[in-house]
């Protein structure tokens, strides 16, 4: 529809227990955290954010942005 905002996804960042954010994936699929918001990667996929979970040792949390 012209002129109406279409993009009804739901983006998340994703923190780890140290209250670091997730920055993305880097050599092959270690995963990336940084303490800089700016640095967080938004998500729209909770698929994404389970695959993230399964892959980090200690708690991870989502939240909405």
């Amino acid at each position: 529809m012209k002129g109406k905002d279409t993009d009804t996804r739901k983006w998340f960042i994703v923190m780890n227990s140290q209250l670091e954010y997730f920055a993305g994936m880097f050599y092959g699929g270690e995963l990336l955290w940084s303490r800089h918001y700016e640095d967080a990667k938004p998500l729209d996929d909770e698929a994404k954010f389970r695959t993230i979970k399964s892959l980090t040792y200690g708690d991870v949390v989502m939240d909405y942005i």
